[in-house]
């Protein structure tokens, strides 16, 4: 009897520790895009001037993260060192520093979820690009599901409701939806 009780015990287990996860990376998530959209599409003090400084941003982030990481590391009893030549994270590390820049930059333009839903309609691009130069299979599901995906985003960006996408002028100072006045 002990012997089926234990599986049973660690299959929940391993559901909560899903759902905490799925909930707390979600929750960030949403934290991060808020701020992120109050950060560079709301103006500030008396001039009603808009944040100018994406890279200080980008900046704060990665050392946000980097201390985040490094305490996760430590608590969990695992070294901190790299596991490849600290030199092959570099064109990664720019790519990314450079990406997330423009994104920040992006945001002086469009708002947060029409900035995501665009992300969406790389899929295709991406499988394309994976098969001409890494010689990847996609099976048809896949181009199915990428397809749809671009579809929807596409029509959520081309058929906006009005109180859905907020079009951003400095009069409005608005961000996401019912979320700042």
């Amino acid at each position: 009897m002990e012997a089926t009780a234990a599986p049973v015990v660690q299959k929940g287990s391993r559901f909560w520790k899903c759902v905490f996860a799925v909930v707390g990376i979600m929750t960030t998530l949403v934290i991060y895009g808020v701020l992120q959209e109050k950060i560079m599409r709301v103006p500030y003090g008396a001039n009603k001037e808009y944040f100018k400084y994406s890279l200080f941003l980008v900046f704060c982030n990665r050392i946000t993260t980097s201390a985040v990481s490094a305490v996760a590391l430590l608590a969990s009893k695992k070294a901190l060192d790299p596991v490849a030549p600290v030199y092959k994270y570099c064109l990664i590390s720019v790519s990314n520093i450079l990406t997330t820049t423009c994104q920040y930059e992006a945001l002086k333009y469009v708002s947060f979820p029409v900035q995501t839903l665009a992300k969406c309609a790389k899929m295709i691009p991406v499988m394309v690009w994976g098969t001409l130069i890494m010689q990847k299979r996609y099976r048809g599901p896949d181009y199915l599901l990428a397809f749809l995906v671009t579809v929807g985003c596409s029509f959520f960006i081309l058929y906006p409701k009005q109180h859905l996408i907020l079009v951003h002028t400095a009069e409005e100072g608005k961000t996401l939806p019912g979320a700042f006045p």
